[in-house]
């Protein structure tokens, strides 16, 4: 070994340290790098919106319609029960197994409401009630993601201008 090397202990100390730092610099300030392996805010957001879409456009619709409702269908899938014969609706499963309609992981929390004026509502039909309402109440300890759509019902026993709801998908 020769003494007439130029590097020291002092320059490998002080290139180590720029190196640190432009690596704490780039994973601080560029997060998508560990974007495959962390949950963000973004991703519940995306689930409500596609979620409450779907919902509103097609699983709780009848045949034909995608403004609007199917009282028969909403009923059968709050209230757990097969939908009438005649019916053709959407859903695949009902509002005891949310995760599987909307196609979540269970490791996510999803909340589904109908409100008007801020009340869950209910529907009736043949004298059975049932509440537009599934999944736990969000907690208040997690950000929630919400998404809403302003919908109505198409209910064939109340003639006149149709009521409009508030649908909304909560997701923790």
């Amino acid at each position: 070994m020769s003494g007439d090397r130029a590097q020291t202990v002092l320059d490998f100390v002080v290139g180590m340290s720029v190196f640190l730092v432009a690596v704490g610099f780039t994973f601080a300030f560029v997060p998508s790098l560990l974007e495959p392996y962390a949950v963000g805010e973004g991703a519940t957001v995306i689930v409500a919106e596609r979620g409450a879409a779907r919902l509103a456009e097609s699983s709780l619709t009848g045949v034909g319609s995608t403004a609007a409702l199917s009282h028969a269908c909403t009923f059968a899938f709050f209230g757990g029960t097969a939908p009438a014969a005649d019916e053709e609706c959407g859903w695949t499963e009902d509002a005891d197994d949310l995760h599987a309609e909307l196609g979540v992981d269970d490791l996510r929390g999803l909340n589904l409401t109908v409100t008007q004026d801020g009340r869950v509502q209910q529907l009736e039909s043949n004298g059975n009630v049932t509440t537009m309402r599934a999944g736990p109440a969000p907690p208040r300890t997690e950000s929630v993601s919400a998404a809403s759509r302003i919908v109505t019902i198409d209910d064939p026993e109340s003639p006149g201008d149709p009521e409009t709801y508030r649908l909304t998908l909560r997701v923790w």
